[in-house]
């Protein structure tokens, strides 16, 4: 690709992180996206903070205020960095609805949805800013703290903001700056930083100041394993594509803040990147889900002055949205909001004012959702979903939902399962019980779903072979590093192999085991049409073509289900091991890094990786080969008497651990290529 080709394709088309939207530009405004943003957002929450309105006053307010970062504070730069917080547009702020919905408040704010989005402060953040320097390409990052305040430095954004996003990584000579991080998103496996724009200068007057533009530190934090990543080798992501620049105010303001108005200041620069952006609560609280809620405080405000003894009867009210008062279609809206992929086809009134969407409305008549049947092949769109047009995307859940028969010839909703007030825990928000096949025996009560299982699920009764989630949701999905459950509830079916094939449950579980040996046993119990695959299909596992052979998101999700634990027991492990070690030389980032953390849960890796050089995913590729070589030397001559001698997993019949060499490179050979972006 040209260069400007590679710049305008990143802008437009490339969604690296978090996106629920893609905004389609028009004329002007298409001039200012281009050279200075990229939409970006996703499934998250808000962090609790009390709010002091500029906009009108309330009189209803909690008696124990949380903290409010512009009420008792003395830190200019953090006041004037971050959103403003208003009441715009009826709403009027989480700590507003504490005084009489306590135990609401207080299950929303144990959740991961509150944490989403928070001021960075030594009670926000989880990485160390110990003074470490990072290496990437002709860069050395370094992240420090002044006191409580957290500082990187870092590319300058007035400068990177005007690079090719491809040039970026190895620019020869970067200009750096100093910065600080003021902002987080992100909760309990990924960190993202947020730095002021303009904030950190020296030389600027805060008073004057009014542009609160932020911009992504390039680096994300692992909260699990405390690793450092860089950014935009934290997603499935061609590297053709580079680093685009990222700004919060353009798009995460969408989903990761309530009725977020990013409020773009035009300027006669083109590279300027100019917000005065204002919110009405960090990420997910109480309005993005009930609506703006002016209008039920004014009520019950009135009943109280009046000396009204108000109850909260569970009687419909009409100035405030309850979801589960909600019909199927709109209940599910409300969650789809931002788990899903849509576009606005008003540019200039989201950047001006944010998306006009209030729980309760139509979701489809203001904004219009990407679906597998009308994306061209040749666009990225496309390779966000599998060829049966289900969604791959984590934070994406609506659209599988609504392709559900659960759904479609049922009343199944997001609340059949979910539940922020009544949650078992705050990881999925799942309903009590609904992290068993309760959740799907609520519904399903015949006896072959309750008491004359196996004749159901052909596999011993309370295995893993036998829980409805496995089987029906399997991990086809992939976010934050992961397999994740699919949301479009379907069963296992074997097609003749076509590109971009999802995977199928039976074979996630059985890695050992060939695509034809699934069909096979589908015909056999469910009476499914015979299908005859083809050679290799009926004499290699399904894990190992798709490992190998397979697209970027297929390598990535075989990687990490080489360590699903459930594998252990149906499938063994002593095998894996070398062809993991094939895909530590990926192009693609992600998957290398997936699969390297898939292989250290591996107890064979570990006694193969004993004496060599550590691996670091992120470092140059003849660096990786060479490690690469060496681990595989290293299984060689510690594994070689290993009893491994099943062709289906390439090892040669009539000997322990002889690698069938011809057919893992004529996999290798035949890998799909497809250049693939997964905008999570």
């Amino acid at each position: 690709m040209q260069p400007l080709f590679l710049y305008l394709f990143a802008i437009f088309v490339m969604p690296l992180a978090c996106i629920p939207i893609i905004v389609r530009q028009h004329g002007k405004m298409r001039q200012i996206i281009l050279t200075s943003i990229l939409v970006f957002a996703g499934l998250g929450a808000v962090f609790f903070f009390t709010r002091n309105s500029n906009d009108e006053a309330l009189e209803y307010r909690t008696s124990e205020p949380k903290l409010n970062i512009r009420e008792v504070t003395t830190d200019q730069q953090l006041q004037a960095a971050t959103p403003k917080l208003t009441d715009h547009n009826n709403y009027v702020g989480a700590q507003v609805c504490a005084k009489c919905h306590k135990e609401e408040h207080q299950s929303w704010h144990s959740s991961y949805h509150r944490t989403m989005t928070q001021i960075a402060t030594p009670e926000t953040v989880k990485a160390e800013f110990d003074g470490r320097k990072m290496e990437l390409g002709n860069t050395t990052y370094k992240i420090y703290r002044k006191g409580n305040e957290y500082w990187v430095r870092t590319h300058d954004p007035a400068w990177e903001s005007r690079q090719l996003p491809t040039e970026i990584r190895d620019h020869p000579n970067p200009q750096m700056a100093d910065k600080r991080i003021v902002m987080i998103t992100g909760s309990h496996k990924m960190h993202m930083f947020w730095m002021s724009w303009k904030h950190s200068d020296e030389d600027v007057d805060l008073n004057d100041l009014e542009n609160n533009s932020l911009w992504l530190f390039p680096w994300v934090y692992m909260i699990e394993q405390k690793k450092w990543l860089p950014y935009e080798d934290s997603f499935i992501a061609d590297p053709q594509f580079g680093r685009p620049p990222t700004v919060w105010n353009q798009s995460c303001i969408a989903c990761h803040s309530v009725a977020g108005q990013p409020h773009h200041q035009p300027s006669e620069d083109r590279f300027a990147i100019e917000f005065q952006s204002n919110i009405a609560d960090f990420g997910i609280s109480c309005e993005a889900c009930h609506g703006p809620g002016k209008s039920h405080v004014n009520k019950h405000n009135e009943l109280l002055n009046a000396n009204v003894n108000v109850e909260l009867s569970g009687i419909p009210d009409s100035t405030i949205i309850n979801p589960e008062r909600l019909g199927k279609e709109r209940q599910a809206q409300v969650c789809g909001q931002c788990h899903s992929l849509f576009e606005s086809s008003h540019p200039e009134a989201f950047l001006t004012d944010g998306l006009d969407y209030q729980p309760g409305d139509d979701l489809l008549t203001n904004r219009e959702m990407i679906h597998h049947k009308d994306t061209d092949p040749n666009l990225l769109y496309y390779n966000m979903f599998w060829n049966d047009g289900t969604m791959r995307i984590g934070g994406r859940e609506y659209p599988g939902l609504v392709q559900s028969k659960c759904y479609i010839d049922g009343e199944m909703t997001c609340l059949s399962c979910h539940s922020l007030h009544s949650m078992e825990e705050p990881s999925k928000q799942l309903g009590l019980n609904m992290n068993s096949d309760q959740a799907c025996i609520q519904c399903h009560k015949q006896p072959q779903y309750t008491t004359n299982i196996t004749s159901h699920t052909h596999h011993e009764l309370g295995s893993e072979g036998s829980r409805c989630f496995n089987c029906h949701m399997p991990h086809t999905s992939y976010a934050l590093m992961r397999g994740i459950r699919s949301h479009r509830i379907d069963s296992p079916k074997i097609r003749p192999n076509q590109k971009n094939e999802k995977p199928n449950a039976c074979n996630l579980c059985h890695l050992d085991k060939t695509r034809q040996w699934t069909a096979d046993n589908l015909t056999k119990w469910y009476g499914h049409t015979q299908v005859k695959l083809d050679r290799q299909n009926q004499d290699v596992a399904a894990s190992l073509i798709w490992l190998l052979q397979g697209n970027a998101v297929q390598r990535t999700l075989a990687a990490w289900h080489m360590s699903w634990e459930p594998t252990f027991e149906t499938s063994a492990t002593d095998w894996r091991t070398p062809f993991m070690i094939q895909l530590l030389n990926d192009n693609y980032a992600a998957t290398r890094y997936v699969t390297w953390q898939s292989l250290m849960k591996l107890p064979e890796y570990q006694t193969v990786q004993e004496g060599t050089a550590e691996y670091v995913f992120v470092s140059p590729a003849p660096e990786r080969l060479a490690i690469q070589q060496a681990l595989m030397n290293s299984w060689s001559s510690r594994m070689g008497d290993l009893p491994l001698n099943n062709p289906q997993l390439l090892f040669m019949p009539n000997a322990n651990s002889l690698l069938d060499s011809e057919t893992l490179l004529q996999l290798l050979k035949n890998r799909d290529n497809t250049s693939i972006l997964m905008s999570e």
